[in-house]
């Protein structure tokens, strides 16, 4: 099971490079095509554990002014 952001960055927001430090410490890593970033789920998660990890992130990049988007596959 995987969880996907896509990150969309504004010029006035924070440099890539920040987001990157961000999103490793929440266990993220970077992905290349489509997705910026994959976190890979040891096991199988439920509704609620993906929505905590998606709030814990929202909360992280939360002032450094960027959109994202979230998929997550099982």
């Amino acid at each position: 099971m995987r969880t996907y952001v896509r990150v969309i960055f504004n010029s006035e927001g924070a440099d890539p490079q920040e987001v990157t430090k961000v999103m490793r410490e929440l266990g993220f890593e970077e992905s290349m095509g489509m997705h910026d970033f994959v976190y890979k789920w040891k096991n199988k998660a439920a509704i609620d554990e993906v929505l905590k990890l998606v709030s814990n992130m929202h909360g992280r990049i939360r002032g450094l002014h960027l959109n994202y988007e979230v998929t997550t596959i099982a």
